[in-house]
């Protein structure tokens, strides 16, 4: 072979391998389907019904949500459905957005908050976020402040209302 062909190869090679890289596993185009249906956006559910391991699924559901290109499968999975429904964000807001004046209309509070909750989410403002190390250090000296009472003085302090 001569060093042109040789070169040729190995760009070819290189080029495979990249595009095998940005691919999905069968098991991630599987979690990806079942993400988006049956398990209706439940990540831990969809990493077992993809395979993976039961014990750890909600970690690795979490795991190949984070990861780019399971979560651009993702997206264009659901842009599929939402054009195959013939439904766009818009309209699904503006529906949500009608449900909750009809459920103020009607004095509904659980309802009226099960739309606005809708809506955020839609809008995307609910996302992950985690909580401020300072709250997280102080839930768990609380925690651990409580771990070592003994059950007569967690009874005192219910019985007294603390």
């Amino acid at each position: 072979m001569n060093v042109l062909c040789k070169q040729t190869a190995n760009r070819l090679t290189f080029h495979n391998m990249k595009t095998q890289k940005d691919q999905l596993t069968a098991r991630q185009q599987q979690f990806c389907q079942v993400y988006v249906g049956a398990a209706q956006r439940n990540a831990a559910l969809a990493a077992r019904m993809a395979g993976y391991a039961a014990a750890s699924s909600h970690v690795t559901g979490c795991q190949l949500l984070q990861t780019p290109k399971v979560a651009a499968a993702v997206r264009a999975l659901e842009a599929v459905n939402a054009q195959d429904m013939n439904v766009t964000r818009q309209e699904v807001l503006a529906r949500l957005l009608e449900a909750a004046a009809l459920a103020k209309q009607q004095a509904q509070p659980s309802a009226m908050v099960a739309a606005w909750r809708a809506i955020a989410q839609a809008a995307g403002l609910y996302g992950p976020q985690k909580a401020p190390r300072a709250a997280q250090r102080a839930e768990t000296s609380v925690r651990d402040e409580l771990e070592r009472l003994s059950d007569a003085q967690l009874r005192e302090m219910m019985a007294a209302g603390g």
